[in-house]
């Protein structure tokens, strides 16, 4: 019997954890012979393609793994395999058909089988039972007595068996990736639980269907985390709910990362008001760019809070969220959901505000989906939610927030991720803070409207497009005089160059040039002293191979003095000495940097 579990991700960098755990899981405790390949393709792909990748893999059955991102798609392709091999068994696991397997029985005739909830031992057992009796259909009598399947009778009908108990010994779960494995996913990211479950209870989640938290032991999950390590995994993600549930755990497998660090890095989704001091001064220290968090505040409105079950100490929150910004190693990504009972478009902009206030690295505002199995689903007609009947079940409106306020939010959304998120225009942004905005959402609720308004939504932009587009909206928007227009100019020029190395200067951005520029630049690296100040990490780089890694830039004012936002009044009314010199430095990859060196390099100072 040839088995293939066929995984459709979202995107070609993504693998599929639940798939590896079943084949490894299968491969060590079935009891009967059978081939079993895992085949991942992502929905990107055509589906004529697929299509012709699984007819030619020669299967007696296969397995797919269904999720909001590709639910309607296995459907499709599912429906087109039963019609050219009819005699192929197609099963169905996965959050999007375990809430409602029946009704979704009932709707696809040509699904076999679907497993609900968690799928290793149920998937082994089915197959136990299907290597010895298969021969074409399914035989009812065999799969009866299988806890977590609804399966299909002689006569087309779907019985629903008992609910599995969930798999209480984690560490006899077979590490879901071997060697060979991983060869073959150099370019994607690796995705690793040490638990499972989460201790919170929110409304909108589906862990909150499943109670309690269940973790692999210490000693498993260091085996696990060096196995990876030793293979060179450029990125593993966490997909524990809630990893700092357990300080003295999360600590524990933190330290030993940090002593056995490689090349990889970390991606963990954490709550940051429960983090402890202990924790909080180890991650201070914590080598830069090794661990990134993902942090759900999702709102700041305790009545929403409240109704959908959360608990959070937004003051500690911030707190720790400040500390660990402080530091500047860790990349936070702090997360907002719009949609949520009680928040108003109003309320939520409170939200973005206390959040954005916070300085994290990406600001990702989500759109409530209100999912299979989820409590506030069940709970929807009281909110009056209104929602798409088809995955990933987007919320339109409620009786808080109408459908044009979340189209107005998605519209921040779009500038909100190029803008900020991207992170190439930070001294830009602060400019516009301090001297125009009393209110961060304001201004990404502004330049929305400025993007609709020109029509500029439908089309790509590059970097240095947005640039551009940035220039024209200050200067449109926000600007009252020239000068004032002039420093906004030389602070996005800084922005650009900053991150642009080699760019030609937009033409909203005004050149300067002083005499013998260029032997100037030589006379300064020529010095000793200049590069043991300015370019240490150069040392012993001849001056050719030190001018690839850096670039020199003029402007009107010192453009790296932090204070210079605060001092526009000061600029406006008289213009600094002479032209600034800038030095670009672009040798450690994704930390550029800049310095004023203008007291070192005119040969007069």
């Amino acid at each position: 019997m040839k088995v293939v579990l066929a995984a459709l991700n979202a995107k070609y960098i993504h693998s599929s954890l639940a798939l590896r755990y079943i084949e490894k899981y299968c491969k060590k405790y079935c009891r009967a012979e059978f081939q079993l390949e895992v085949k991942e393709f992502s929905i990107n792909e055509k589906p004529d393609y697929i299509l012709g990748e699984l007819y030619r893999a020669g299967a007696d059955l296969i397995a797919f793994s269904t999720y909001i991102w590709n639910r309607e798609y296995i459907l499709k392709l599912a429906g087109r395999l039963k019609k050219v091999l009819p005699g192929l068994l197609i099963v169905l696991g996965g959050p999007e058909v375990s809430f409602d397997p029946v009704e979704t029985m009932e709707r696809n005739p040509f699904i076999d089988i679907i497993v609900r909830g968690e799928g290793e031992l149920t998937f082994k057992e089915l197959l136990d039972r299907l290597s010895v009796f298969y021969s074409g259909r399914v035989i009812e009598a065999q799969l009866e007595e299988i806890d977590g399947i609804v399966y299909r009778t002689r006569e087309g009908l779907p019985v629903e068996n008992r609910e599995r108990e969930l798999i209480c010994e984690l560490d006899t779960i077979p590490r879901p990736y071997s060697r060979s494995d991983l060869r073959g996913l150099e370019n994607r990211i690796i995705y690793y639980e040490s638990s499972r479950g989460c201790p919170y209870n929110c409304s909108y989640c589906l862990s909150s269907a499943i109670k309690g938290v269940r973790s692999f032991s210490m000693q498993r999950i260091k085996e696990d985390l060096g196995f990876y390590i030793e293979n060179r995994v450029k990125q593993l993600k966490f997909v524990d709910r809630t990893f700092n549930y357990d300080q003295k755990r999360a600590l524990e497998i933190m330290r030993f990362l940090v002593e056995n660090r490689a090349e990889t890095t970390y991606h963990f989704e954490i709550s940051a008001d429960i983090l402890g001091k202990e924790l909080l001064d180890f991650l201070a220290k914590v080598p830069d760019g090794l661990f990134q968090f993902e942090i759900g505040v999702q709102s700041t409105n305790q009545e929403t809070l409240k109704l959908i079950g959360r608990k959070m100490d937004f003051k500690k929150l911030a707190e720790n969220v400040k500390a660990l910004r402080k530091a500047g190693i860790i990349k936070l990504y702090l997360d907002l959901i719009a949609g949520l009972p009680a928040e108003s478009y109003h309320s939520f902009a409170r939200s973005f505000d206390d959040v954005y206030g916070l300085d994290p690295h990406v600001l990702q505002p989500g759109f409530l989906k209100l999912l299979k199995g989820s409590r506030i689903r069940r709970e929807s007609p009281g909110f009056e939610y209104k929602f798409t009947e088809e995955p990933p079940y987007e919320v339109l409106e409620n009786r808080d927030i109408s459908y044009g306020e979340l189209l107005r939010l998605k519209e921040i959304e779009y500038v909100l991720d190029r803008y900020h998120n991207s992170g190439v225009f930070t001294n830009s942004l602060r400019f516009i803070f301090q001297h125009y905005y009393d209110s961060y959402f304001s201004f990404y609720e502004d330049l929305a409207r400025y993007f609709v308004r020109k029509d500029l939504r439908k089309m790509a932009h590059s970097r240095k497009a947005l640039y551009s587009i940035l220039f024209d909206f200050f200067q449109e928007s926000l600007s009252s005089s020239e000068e004032e227009l002039d420093i906004f100019r030389e602070i996005l020029k800084f922005d650009f160059l900053l991150h642009e190395k080699g760019a030609k200067l937009p033409d909203w951005a005004a050149g300067y040039s002083i005499e013998d520029f260029n032997d100037l630049r030589y006379r300064f690296l020529e010095r000793e002293e200049n590069i043991r100040t300015f370019l240490p990490h150069l040392s012993g780089k001849s001056i050719r191979e030190i001018l690839r890694e850096l670039d020199f830039h003029l402007f009107k004012f010192d453009v790296t003095d932090p204070a210079l936002a605060e001092r526009m009044g000061e600029l406006l009314e008289s213009k600094e000495p002479g032209l600034q010199v800038i030095l670009f430095d672009y040798s450690r990859k994704g930390k550029p940097a800049a310095v004023n060196v203008s007291g070192q390099f005119y040969p007069d100072t």
